[in-house]
């Protein structure tokens, strides 16, 4: 499952907020709020081993808070561990008869892109589009890495950042919003911006609509 151009199927499934606040008080009840960030974390890069202080990094916190969920986990096989010289590594436990499961309820629930349609979802039919992109929507990331969310609509920065805010608390990450109003975003489209351009060119993940929607903006 993917929000990705090449295979967009997700986005409309989501559209439920209430649906998607149970599901996140779901895991409320299951895990506690750091152990949700781990595995939200290890389970969306399952291919990816991660020491602790780049972990803790990751997700803006202290390394002794991640210790004993990071030893939980290990032990009941959620996680996998190996160590090299001093470091202890760990990532998802592919193998686990439950790791598809936990995959699919964290990516519905406290993944980026849900989190980021909760944020914007007051907005409502003033975004036309919104979609991430750079090295988070490549899967290229590092732990220094911010998300690039791209904006198109009849909403301003002032509006945008502070609706965004709780969602960078919950990711452990900081958002950088670039807004366009849909004359804004054809006008820069026509004259075949630089940044626009290169952006558009590289893959992206969409938060509201769709490829077919920005193609539909852009011919407007």
């Amino acid at each position: 499952m993917t929000n990705e151009t090449d295979g967009f199927a997700y986005i409309r499934k989501m559209r439920n907020n209430k649906r998607i606040m149970r599901k996140i008080a779901l895991l409320d009840a299951l895990f506690s709020g750091v152990r949700q960030r781990v595995l939200a974390t290890t389970l969306a890069r399952p291919e990816k081993w991660w020491y602790l202080t780049e972990l803790a990094t990751y997700l803006r916190t202290r390394p002794s808070s991640l210790q004993r969920e990071i030893a939980a986990l290990a032990a009941s096989g959620i996680l996998e561990q190996h160590r090299d010289g001093r470091r202890n590594y760990f990532r998802a436990e592919s193998r686990s008869p439950i790791f598809q499961d936990l995959r699919r309820i964290f990516e519905k629930t406290t993944g980026l892109i849900p989190t980021l349609q909760v944020a914007l979802r007051p907005f409502g039919e003033k975004i036309s589009c919104a979609f991430v992109y750079g090295s988070v929507a490549r899967r290229e990331e590092r732990a220094t890495s911010d998300v690039d969310l791209m904006v198109i609509g009849q909403t301003g920065l002032a509006e945008l950042s502070p609706a965004l805010r709780k969602a960078e608390k919950q990711l452990g990450r900081e958002i950088n919003v670039t807004s366009y109003s849909v004359d804004e975003f054809r006008t820069k489209l026509a004259r075949e911006d630089h940044f626009l351009t290169r952006v558009l060119k590289g893959r992206l993940q969409f938060v509201k609509g769709d490829a077919r929607d920005l193609d539909a903006i852009a011919r407007q």
